[in-house]
């Protein structure tokens, strides 16, 4: 007599919880080495976009709504609307904790803007410059302005 078995053929190769924990592995591995890759681009990106400056004069809608300089360009970057009166701007994600931690804020340097209109989830935020490079940063919906920067239009000086 002829013993055929259960009729189970016995399976060759890694178990499904072997492959799952590997692909895990795999998953972490890729992810910290893609931050320890970046890390120091990072760091040298936070460092250059670090502008220190007086405050900008934060104004209430009645008050620009009555000053001269009007909004001619506004643009979206990241959910936040920036607008501004003149010239350029240049605008970044930069990684928390000087380009050391994890998640990113929004920081926007202006040429000469005149005024600055920034609206949030959180609401519109209004800044008066004059003919002051500014730097604008947004993080989680909190917006603070200064006037310095190191950006000068067409040609960037931010060691990008």
């Amino acid at each position: 007599m002829t013993d055929y078995g259960s009729g189970r053929r016995r399976r060759s190769g890694p178990s499904a919880p072997v492959i799952a924990i590997a692909a895990v592995v795999l998953v972490v591995a890729f992810v910290v080495g893609n931050w320890v890759w970046h890390r120091p681009g990072e760091i040298r990106k936070a460092e250059a976009w670090a502008i220190s400056g007086p405050p900008c004069q934060r104004v209430t809608d009645q008050a620009f709504q009555a000053q001269p300089v009007r909004i001619h360009e506004r643009f979206e970057d990241e959910g936040i609307t920036f607008g501004r009166g003149y010239g350029h701007v240049s605008c970044e994600e930069i990684v928390n904790d000087g380009g050391r931690g994890f998640g990113t804020f929004t920081e926007c340097q202006f040429t000469s803007p005149g005024a600055i209109q920034v609206t949030t989830k959180a609401g519109v935020t209004y800044f008066l410059t004059g003919t002051s490079r500014a730097t604008v940063t947004v993080k989680k919906d909190a917006v603070s302005c200064v006037l310095a920067g190191k950006f000068k239009g067409e040609q960037s000086v931010l060691g990008e």
